[in-house]
């Protein structure tokens, strides 16, 4: 049967490499923070979970940290079965695969070839018919087209560059199609396969330089697992807040909090990254309103989420086809029944920050700083797409639809655009780093060319905190592809 293998995290990524161990016949115990709500046939997950119209705001971890400006934001992270694929927007993309260098060979484009196909076809992700698109998205579509952005539908091609798409998404009739669904539903009655959910998982047990289990807190109670080989799949917070607690990061801060050092990895807590956001937003006039309403009363459906632009900023500095994500969105609005939200993301920013421990105790939350706007060259080229936004909604047939500004673009000098943005920004729900691969060489290195963390034998981390830069997409088709590669690296390895 193999190593018996802890999968801690039964999130994005974690449900993914459970299910691919337990089908190749491996021993494998998946440890979970928050509920398991068992298979999605047995009707006891909750329906906001289900619901890929909105984004779900359940099962949180409550996380937060300060903004450039020093304003607190929320992290939102799911605490359930799934994780925040069972709570997400459910657009699916991938990055450039010129950003390739920042990564080793074993996790080129060309080497997650597979692992892409394989994501795809259990989550079941699916482009939308065109007659799905709702009314603020298409004339969304259109603007974009009227300022030379084209249609496209290559999101999930990594050779791609500038266009405006109908997302593909993980989508079943409605349903959010989330890894637990994908993943578990199919393999939870083999009997090598356990689920252990509201656990929280403290530390990894390290004896001689070697895995031997992991340590956590059920039902208020001390729990222990074996374990010869153990997976962090508990993301760029959970991971490194693991690592850390179980004496693997940096040394100072670990004495500090009288943590006994393991492994001196500096590169634990650092390389830290989300992708800023600003957004300008409008009341919806009453044309939209009723083309919104009508379409919910003709197809059952309303999706506040749909379409991505890739957009290259006027600000961008380097050779890559685009940096930006613009991805519009309606919401329920009390005053204006509802909200238009034109948003623009920074997919690949420089500025980088930490994440740290406030205590020992595993269930306090982290010192998280992303270090937001940090680099001048990230707050430069998010205003420099102030003066595209407002180009954009002026364009028909969106104009029409966009009422009252309720959040604007500033007017001003440079200075006064710098600092809106500084004081305005939000961010795409798109951590990652803190326990990065890189080569022996780095400093903020923490694993290495498989995914195993440097100086422990029998520890592997898969999950979003491996990524040494954030790459150029939304994150969760990404890490579901971690998850499978790591998954069959181990399996080549065992």
């Amino acid at each position: 049967m193999g190593p018996v293998v802890v999968v801690v995290g039964g999130g994005t990524a974690g449900c993914a490499v459970a299910a691919r161990l337990a089908e190749a016949g491996r021993a494998v115990t998946l440890i979970e923070a928050g509920p398991d709500y068992g298979p999605r046939e047995q009707g006891r997950w909750p329906a906001d979970l289900l619901d890929a119209t909105t984004l779900a705001t359940s099962h949180d971890w409550g996380y937060s940290g300060p903004a450039a400006d020093g304003r607190t934001v929320a992290f939102d992270r799911a605490r359930v079965i799934g994780g925040c694929s069972a709570h997400n927007g459910s657009t699916m993309s991938i990055g450039w695969s010129g950003d390739d260098a920042d990564l080793p060979v074993t996790w080129s484009t060309a080497a997650l070839a597979d692992a892409r196909q394989r994501a795809a076809e259990r989550t079941r992700v699916n482009a939308p018919a065109e007659s799905a698109i709702q009314p603020f998205q298409r004339a969304f579509l259109d603007a974009c087209d009227a300022l030379g952005v084209r249609r496209t539908d290559d999101l999930l091609d990594p050779e791609s560059g500038v266009g405006a798409s109908l997302s593909p998404v993980n989508v079943v009739d409605g349903i959010r199609w989330n890894t637990a669904i994908a993943y578990l539903d199919p393999v939870r009655d083999l009997p090598n396969l356990t689920i252990v959910d509201q656990c929280v998982v403290d530390r990894v047990e390290i004896r001689a330089g070697r895995v031997t289990g992991v340590l956590g807190v059920r039902d208020g109670m001390p729990v222990a697992f074996d374990a010869d080989l153990v997976v962090l799949c508990a993301g760029a917070y959970g991971t490194p807040m693991i690592l850390m607690r179980s004496g693997i990061g940096p040394a100072e801060h670990l004495r500090s909090l009288g943590i006994p050092v393991v492994v001196d990895l500096p590169g634990v807590g650092s390389t830290l990254q989300d992708q800023p956001v600003l957004r300008l937003e409008w009341a919806a006039t009453p044309v939209l309103i009723e083309a919104l309403e009508g379409f919910r009363e003709a197809t059952g459906f309303l999706p506040e989420e749909q379409c991505v632009a890739k957009v290259c900023s006027p600000g961008q500095t380097d050779a890559a086809p685009y940096d930006m994500h613009v991805f519009p969105w309606v919401e329920p609005d009390p005053v204006h029944g509802w909200r238009c939200v034109i948003p623009a993301g920074l997919l690949r920013p420089t500025s980088t920050g930490t994440i740290s421990l406030a205590s020992r105790d595993p269930e306090e939350a982290p010192l998280i700083d992303h270090g937001y706007l940090r680099d001048d060259d990230d707050v430069d080229r998010l205003v420099s797409m102030l003066p595209w936004l407002t180009d954009l909604a002026r364009q028909q047939p969106l104009a029409d639809l966009l009422g009252e500004p309720l959040v604007a673009a500033p007017t001003g000098d440079r200075e006064d655009l710098i600092e809106w943005v500084r004081g305005n920004h939000h961010h795409y729900w798109h951590p990652t780093g803190g326990a990065a691969i890189g080569p022996d060489s780095s400093i903020d290195a923490v694993c290495d060319n498989r995914a195993h963390v440097r100086g422990v034998e029998g520890l592997v981390v898969a999950d979003a905190s491996i990524f040494p830069r954030a790459p150029r997409a939304t994150t969760a088709f990404p890490v579901t592809v971690i998850g499978e590669h790591v998954a069959r690296l181990i399996l080549e390895d065992t």
